[in-house]
């Protein structure tokens, strides 16, 4: 790895060759003097300190400055001096949008990424847009009609293009697998992913392998049997291609917010071990296979085995997971919800997801998975087995049964909310479902 991690700032190359493992945020504002970049919550809910990387929204306040080696950074320094800022700031002076200001930059920045990839958003997408980056004074209307009033003057890219990358130049310097595989030899070398949860907690001093840009674990492929995603696809990669599958789509859309989206892997989303972990709750009730790789070989793990406990999982200390192996077939007719505080940036109170697969009147497939509620995932084929093979008729009939099994397996543990809240929001979304799958 290098000693000093070359980057595009503002549109200048510019070289930093402090702590690998420093946050962008605080290099951007002690190093380089670009205090437009504001500290808020150092966890990634306040979007104060946004910035655009490669053309994507980013929380300079959970990303390691390993992660940047080749990357386009823009901060609201840069993004002011173009046409295309003008037009945004106008029309938040004219609604009156800015109060404190201290949130503005973080606002402006997402404001720009919402409307260089959709230059006549909704209402509702413009809020979708925003929905990372909070503000405690104007109540978000007028920012909200401030955008929809730019919207309608923005600069179109071929008239005023962007005065960053869109991270499809190619300039990103990054390690191949086998070498990664190699440097996992050393024990003292943490895994990062998209940094979305290690960088919470995170310290200058920690030995990071920053697998961010590893290009055969950024693929979306299928062969006959399944659709492959390489660990380190974004939770926006999966939502923008076409191979993946809808019920995954539909828990990607909650995954967070905008900026976290842009950052968080899938690899890092499973690897943290969390029962919370929104899309390895998918993976689950589809059964998915992980693909373990060390420098000397690898294995494939379907993903019920790969948890052990609570933060606990079966990955070798030489081991990276590589890729997601997901089934192609039978998981159309799906049932997902997730239970939080809010819509954005919401940490599940309880997650749901269920598939059942039905041919011929006869059910081919019955899975449930619970989140959020104990230890790890809780995924009981088991139980569901009860119903695979019988007719909807014959199903019907053992309704209460199965679902009084579930009752009986699930025991939440105490979290943020209360047990018996959990128990029963668990039993209504599984009673929902079946209801639905069986009944209508």
């Amino acid at each position: 790895m290098p000693n000093h991690i070359n980057f595009t700032l503002n549109g200048e190359n510019v070289s930093y060759a402090g702590a690998r493992g420093a946050r962008l945020l605080d290099v951007l504002r002690g190093e380089f003097g670009l205090t437009g970049t504001k500290c808020g919550c150092l966890e990634g809910e306040c979007g104060a300190c946004s910035v655009i990387v490669d053309g994507k929204l980013i929380n300079s306040c959970l990303t390691a400055m390993g992660s940047l080696e080749g990357a386009d950074v823009m901060t609201i320094e840069g993004y002011c001096k173009t046409e295309r800022f003008a037009v945004l700031d106008k029309a938040f002076e004219a609604t009156s949008a800015v109060q404190c200001g201290y949130c503005i930059p973080g606002m402006v920045l997402a404001s720009e990424c919402l409307l260089s990839s959709n230059p006549n958003p909704t209402e509702k997408e413009i809020r979708e847009g925003l929905s990372g980056n909070i503000c405690r004074c104007t109540g978000y209307n007028a920012i909200v009609n401030a955008i929809d009033i730019a919207s309608a003057n923005y600069p179109s890219a071929e008239n005023a293009p962007p005065a960053y990358t869109n991270g499809k130049s190619g300039t990103h310097t990054s390690i191949s697998l086998k070498d990664a595989l190699m440097l996992r030899k050393n024990p003292a070398l943490i895994p990062y992913g998209g940094g979305t949860d290690l960088m919470v907690e995170s310290a200058e001093d920690v030995d990071y392998l920053f697998l961010n840009n590893i290009a055969e674990m950024k693929n979306i492929t299928e062969d006959d049997k399944y659709i492959r995603f390489g660990a380190s696809c974004t939770v926006t990669d999966i939502l923008k291609n076409p191979l993946s599958p809808a019920i995954l789509k539909d828990a990607c859309a909650e995954f967070a917010a905008p900026a976290i989206r842009n950052a968080g892997t899938i690899g890092g989303n499973i690897s943290n071990g969390s029962p919370k972990a929104d899309t390895a709750l998918i993976f689950m009730v589809t059964d998915a296979k992980l693909r373990l790789a060390s420098a000397d070989s690898e294995r494939i793990l379907p993903i019920a085995d790969f948890y052990l406990g609570r933060k606990k999982t079966a990955l070798a200390p030489d081991e990276l997971l590589v890729e997601v192996l997901v089934p192609k077939s039978g998981l159309d007719n799906y049932y997902y919800k997730k239970v939080g505080a809010r819509k954005a940036l919401s940490i599940a109170r309880v997650s749901f997801a269920g598939i059942l697969d039905i041919k011929d009147d006869v059910i081919q497939n019955c899975a449930v998975a619970f989140g959020a509620v104990s230890d790890v995932i809780i995924r009981r084929a088991d139980i569901d087995k009860m119903l695979i093979g019988k007719t909807i008729k014959e199903a019907a009939t053992l309704r209460d049964a199965y679902i009084n099994a579930y009752d009986e397996a699930i025991v939440p543990i105490r979290g943020r909310v209360g047990i018996e809240y959990r128990k029963n929001v668990c039993m209504n979304l599984l009673r929902e479902f079946i209801d639905e799958g069986l009944l209508n």
